[in-house]
């Protein structure tokens, strides 16, 4: 499946409206390794004319059909991560330089097990690490 399809399959199991800038918005989402803001939303689109006004309802409509998360590193910006099709991983922050890399072992599972024993259901967590990484020691 090429690309442009693989972001219109996105939007329309979704059940969105397929927009040219729900497909730049993915594009650049799917490019990122890591949870981006708005901001940074807007710089990678470049020249396109898409308004930041668009890109937060779009990133609110993403969030509400699930395509994205929302992330807060305590620095007072939200950033957003694609979770479509990608493997649960949790964050570790730079205190010093705000660097984010992903961690990909989850070791909640068995405690998600547990809860699901106890009768809860429809479980989610997310974990943040903070430190202070390599080139910031």
């Amino acid at each position: 499946m090429s690309n442009e399809s693989y972001l219109r399959d996105i939007l329309s199991k979704k059940s969105l409206r397929i927009t040219q800038p729900r497909l730049e918005i993915l594009r650049v989402l799917k490019k990122c390794h890591k949870p981006v803001t708005i901001a940074e939303v807007q710089d990678m689109l470049g020249k396109t004319k898409i308004d930041q006004a668009t890109i937060y309802r779009t990133m609110d409509s993403f969030l509400g059909k699930k395509i994205v998360a929302t992330y807060d590193f305590k620095d007072n910006f939200t950033r957003y991560e694609l979770t479509v099709d990608r493997e649960h991983h949790h964050h570790v922050v730079c205190r010093k330089c705000g660097k984010v890399e992903n961690i990909e072992d989850c070791f909640s599972y068995e405690i998600e097990k547990d809860l699901k024993k106890k009768g809860y259901k429809d479980i989610t967590h997310y974990m943040e690490f903070f430190g202070i990484c390599e080139n910031c020691k």
